[in-house]
C-alpha cells in the first residue's frame, strides 16, 4: 500500500493507499450507463468497499474468493462481532483500519459529482421504459410463482409434472370489453380493437 497522507477527498487517497488504479473510472463508468443497467451509488460503495478488503487481504497474502470477501466487507463496514471468526488481525489485517477505509453512499455520490465533475441523464419515461418495466415486474412475478410452485411439488403438497409460469398483465377495455396485453395496449396506444382518439 501506499502512503495515504494528504489532503485530497478520502476516496482519493483510499484508492491510492490500495493500489486501486483505475477504479474511479470504472465507478464514472457504471454510474453514467443507462438508467435501466447502471449502479447506484450504494451499490458503488458496496463494489469499492470490497475491493479495498480485497487489497487489504492480498497485501497480507490472504487470496479468497469474492462471495467471501463481500460477506467479510459487508461484516467490517457494520462493525459486526461476529468478524472475530475470521482471525483477519493475527493474520496481519487490521480491521479497524479497513473499516476505517470504507466509504459511504454519499461519499461515492460526492466523488462522482464534485471531484470527477461527472451527471447522468435520466432516461425520458416514454411508452418503451414503461413496456420495460412492466416486462421486469412480469419477469420477477414469475420467478416467484415458479419458486412457490416448485417447493409444492417437493413437498408433494402439487401433484404431477411441474407447470410452466408465464405472467402477463392485461387491460380490458370498458367500450368493446376486448382483453389485450398491457405491453400491446401501450404500444399501440389504446385498444387495438376500437378506434384511436384523435
Amino acid at each position: 500500500m501506499r502512503n495515504a497522507t494528504s489532503t485530497r477527498p478520502k476516496i482519493v487517497r483510499v484508492i491510492d493507499k490500495y493500489d486501486l488504479d483505475g477504479i474511479g473510472d470504472e465507478m464514472v463508468a457504471e454510474w453514467t450507463k443507462p438508467e435501466s443497467t447502471r449502479r447506484s451509488c450504494r451499490e458503488l460503495a458496496e463494489f469499492f468497499n470490497i475491493r479495498v478488503l480485497d487489497a487489504a487481504l492480498r497485501e497480507a497474502g490472504i487470496i479468497w474468493d469474492r462471495p467471501l470477501v463481500e460477506e467479510c466487507a459487508a461484516i467490517i463496514k457494520n462493525k459486526d462481532k461476529s468478524l472475530t471468526g475470521y482471525d483477519l488481525d493475527s493474520r496481519g489485517v487490521d480491521t479497524d483500519e479497513v473499516g476505517g477505509d470504507m466509504v459511504s453512499y454519499q461519499s461515492i455520490y460526492t466523488y462522482l459529482t464534485e471531484y470527477r465533475d461527472t451527471e447522468y441523464e435520466r432516461e425520458v419515461d416514454d411508452i418503451h421504459s414503461r413496456v420495460a418495466s412492466l416486462g421486469q415486474i412480469e419477469t420477477k412475478t414469475e420467478t416467484i410463482a415458479t419458486g412457490i410452485i416448485s417447493r409444492s411439488v417437493s413437498h408433494n403438497q402439487v401433484y404431477g409434472a411441474e407447470p410452466q409460469i408465464e405472467v402477463t398483465t392485461e387491460c380490458i377495455c370498458e367500450t368493446c370489453g376486448t382483453n389485450t396485453e398491457m405491453s400491446v395496449y401501450l404500444r399501440n396506444g389504446g385498444c387495438p380493437t376500437c378506434s384511436r382518439p384523435r
